[in-house]
C-alpha cells in the first residue's frame, strides 16, 4: 500500500469533507471514548492525529515554511495529538504530556505540506512556537537504495486542518475559513505537484 502524497489529493472532495465536518463537529459525540486521554469536565475529543512528534519553530520559519524542520523520526513510544473545542494535547496513551488551550493561542496554522500544525502563542522571549508534526513514514529494505515516494518523510494528514477549523470557530471566523478552504487546498495540491517527491 502506498503513502498518501499531497499532490495526489482531490482538493474539491477533501475540502467538501472538511467543511461538512467543521459544520457538525460540535453536535457529534466525539471520538476516542474511554481509549482517549483523560478529559476535562464536559470535554469531547473531536479528532486525533496518530504518531506525532513535537518540535519548535521560530519567526523566520513561520514566514518561510520551506525552511521548516527536517524529517526526523519521533520517539519509540508513539504519541498522538488530540483535539477538543477547548484545547490541543499531546499524549501517550491516556497520559497527557502537554496541553495548549485554544483560547491562549494567537494563531493556529497547518503547514503547507499538510504534515503538521503550528500553535502560535503571543510572541515573547525568543519568539519560538511549538509545532506538532506527523511522524516520518518508515521504510526498511535489506537491499538499501532509495525509498519509494513518500517514505522517509513526514506523513501527510488532512486532519491537521481540523485544528485550524476549531481554532477559527472559537474566534468566530469559521465561515471565512470554510469559504477559503477549497481554493487554498487547490493551491496546496498544485504546488505539491510542482515539487518532485523525495
Amino acid at each position: 500500500m502506498g503513502v498518501q502524497l499531497a499532490g495526489e489529493l482531490d482538493p474539491a472532495a477533501e475540502a467538501e469533507r472538511l467543511v461538512q465536518w467543521a459544520a457538525s463537529y460540535r453536535a457529534s459525540g466525539g471520538t476516542g471514548g474511554w481509549l482517549g486521554p483523560r478529559r476535562e469536565a464536559g470535554e469531547q475529543w473531536q479528532a486525533v492525529v496518530r504518531a506525532v512528534i513535537r518540535d519548535e519553530i521560530d519567526q523566520p520559519q513561520l514566514t518561510d515554511p520551506a525552511r521548516l524542520i527536517g524529517h526526523r523520526r519521533g520517539p519509540k513510544i508513539i504519541q498522538h495529538a488530540w483535539l477538543s473545542p477547548q484545547r490541543v494535547i499531546l499524549a501517550q496513551g491516556r497520559r497527557v504530556l502537554e496541553a495548549w488551550p485554544l483560547a491562549s493561542l494567537s494563531d493556529v496554522r497547518a503547514l503547507d505540506d499538510l504534515t503538521g500544525v503550528v500553535l502560535a502563542a503571543e510572541p515573547g522571549g525568543d519568539d519560538r512556537f511549538p509545532a506538532l508534526l506527523s511522524d516520518v513514514v518508515p521504510w526498511y529494505s535489506k537491499w538499501g537504495g532509495r525509498p519509494p515516494p513518500g517514505y522517509g518523510l513526514r506523513r501527510v494528514d488532512l486532519d491537521w486542518l481540523k485544528v485550524e477549523a476549531v481554532f477559527a470557530d472559537q474566534r468566530g471566523r469559521l465561515a471565512g475559513w470554510t469559504r477559503e478552504l477549497p481554493s487554498r487546498l487547490a493551491d496546496l495540491v498544485r504546488r505539491a505537484q510542482d515539487v518532485p517527491v523525495q
